[in-house]
């Protein structure tokens, strides 16, 4: 196989070699005949001279883009996916390069190819027997893809293509799609068709910060929702039903109390000492479960109303200076006179309440426990801090949960619930506020309860 420099330097030798052998035989002929005939025989030899050039020229194009071509057609039928085409064979040394590398390509471009589409047939797999509804809609908000589990409700069958204005006929679900997708954000949505209740999340997939597409996933909380209001209910009605005999064993201890008059030191003082007090503790928790089951059953009123927070707190001030007087405590506001809220009162005073109620169980005597409040551009943070026991960060995240306590064994001797951070959380968020905490071992921690000023403020 030579190269095509050498074929060409060759076929170029190979034409002077001819080209001279003709010139003798020309100049030969030249001798015998007569010189009349000189211009036609010195035509004639520039005429063979020229087709030998072209001919010669053309055979060697001919044969260079013959090979271009097949490679070219070659490289067409890969590029189409087509990579069981015949391999190309040249004799021209740089094309013979070119084609193995291009069979080469063609071979690895087969493997990754088929390696792709067996990875796709097992995803598709995968996401068509989820239990969970797959869908994916592009930046044109065309449905992409839709697996089985997507209820007929939110997505018909076979909308794959279509827009989601003409397949999705919930406009509340409509509005979330058309809203993330134009701001190119992520969300989550519940909703309840037909006494069946959904929780919608949309994700965006990303490449170098530009978004691709929408993924959706849709879960299926009926079931859940079903157990939970089952839970809800039966903890209303156990709260009920415990409140009537909790409630009767209290009046009778405090009837046999005030009649018995027994000697203060006595053991049966103690007894029924232990007895009103357990029964006082009992009473708390169930109201204070009756209150949570109600702030999340959406069954608690909300009466929203213009008040000042500084008014509030010195009103609760006088609740609670009785057990921090107990325990030397010094209370401090710090509440500009003219922060005016718009906010349920009542439930407002409850997780104020909770919180300085906490602080003051979680302090040792003799420090300093205070409320302090501001207003930013688009939030009013409310914040109680102490100087107490503080709280580790790996219990940070837990403190709100119901029943939890950082130090268990003071606040069931305080008399604790374990329910009052999880009420304050309950009742902030009615209000589409959160509340957070930061927390220092050994030094304090502060509560910061966050509202936002659109719906709270006078604004």
């Amino acid at each position: 196989m030579r190269s095509f420099f050498s074929k060409i330097l060759i076929s170029n030798w190979l034409f002077l070699v001819v080209l001279l052998l003709t010139a003798i035989f020309v100049l030969y002929i030249t001798t015998i005949i007569s010189s009349t005939y000189y211009i036609i025989l010195f035509i004639s030899y520039l005429v063979f001279s020229l087709y030998v050039a072209f001919h010669i020229s053309y055979k060697i194009a001919e044969s260079v883009t013959e090979q271009l071509r097949a490679l070219q057609e070659r490289t067409r039928l890969i590029n189409a996916g087509e990579f069981n085409s015949a391999f190309i064979m040249t004799n021209i040394s740089e094309l013979s390069e070119l084609s193995l590398s291009i069979n080469a390509m063609s071979e690895r471009l087969k493997l990754q190819f088929n390696a792709l589409n067996i990875e796709k047939e097992k995803f598709n797999l995968l996401l068509e027997n989820l239990k969970e509804g797959v869908f994916a809609i592009d930046k044109e908000k065309r449905l992409l893809f839709q697996n089985k589990s997507i209820p007929k409700l939110l997505i018909p069958e076979g909308s794959q293509s279509r827009t989601i204005d003409v397949i999705i006929k919930e406009k509340k679900i409509l509005q979330f799609l058309n809203q993330h997708i134009a701001n190119e954000t992520e969300g989550k949505i519940n909703i309840e068709l037909n006494k069946k209740f959904y929780s919608i999340r949309l994700y965006s997939l990303k490449s170098d910060d530009k978004t691709l597409m929408y993924i959706g996933v849709v879960l299926d909380k009926t079931e859940d929702r079903e157990r939970q209001l089952l839970r809800e209910q039966f903890v209303q009605s156990a709260s009920h039903e415990l409140k009537t005999p909790i409630t009767s064993i209290k009046g009778y201890a405090e009837t046999l109390d005030s009649k018995l008059k027994l000697n203060p030191k006595s053991n049966e003082k103690k007894f029924l000492d232990a007895i009103l007090r357990n029964t006082d503790r009992m009473i708390r928790i169930v109201e204070d479960m009756l209150t949570i089951s109600k702030l999340e059953t959406a069954n608690m009123v909300f009466q929203p109303e213009m008040f000042s927070l500084k008014e509030l707190v010195k009103n609760i001030e006088f609740t609670i200076l009785g057990f921090l007087k107990l325990k030397g405590q010094k209370f401090i506001v710090e509440i500009p006179n003219d922060l005016i809220m718009y906010a349920d009162l009542v439930q407002m005073e409850h997780v104020l309440l909770n919180l300085i109620q906490n602080a003051s169980i979680y302090s040792p005597e003799n420090c300093k426990i205070g409320v302090r409040a501001l207003r930013e551009e688009k939030y009013i943070k409310i914040s109680v801090w102490d100087q107490g026991i503080g709280i580790e960060e790996k219990e940070l995240d837990r403190i709100f949960e119901r029943f939890y306590r950082v130090d268990a064994n003071r606040s069931r001797n305080q008399g604790g619930t374990g329910l009052g951070l999880s009420i304050v959380k309950h009742i902030v968020k009615l209000h589409s506020g959160w509340v957070s905490v930061s927390s220092i071992r050994g030094e304090g921690s502060t509560f910061t309860v966050n509202l936002p000023v659109d719906n709270l403020s006078s604004g």
